[in-house]
């Protein structure tokens, strides 16, 4: 049993980081939207930035992300940015 858990768990990981996608994709116009009972945090692929930026959305499109994680490996062409609502912080915890 716990083997089987542990394959599970591998191969949900591996599908993640095997889910490379093509640059086009993930540079791709991000649409957001809001529906209040199924909004949580999502992320995406900015193409203005370079940078995985997190979002409070519903992840209808091919540049949504469940997780940073997912967001990176599937879109490695930049860095990793947290971007809260509107307002997006730098290092030192100042807006930007």
């Amino acid at each position: 049993m716990k083997a089987t858990v542990a394959v599970l768990c591998f191969l949900a990981a591996a599908v993640c980081v095997i889910a490379l996608l093509p640059e086009s994709v993930c540079r791709a116009p991000h649409a957001t939207t809001i529906r209040a009972e199924t909004a949580r945090e999502m992320w995406y692929f900015d193409n203005s930035t370079n940078k995985c930026v997190s979002y409070v959305g519903c992840g209808t499109g091919l540049n949504d992300f469940g997780s940073a994680k997912c967001c990176k490996d599937s879109c490695p062409y930049g860095e990793f940015r947290t971007n809260s609502f509107f307002f997006s912080f730098n290092a030192d915890n100042k807006i930007n």
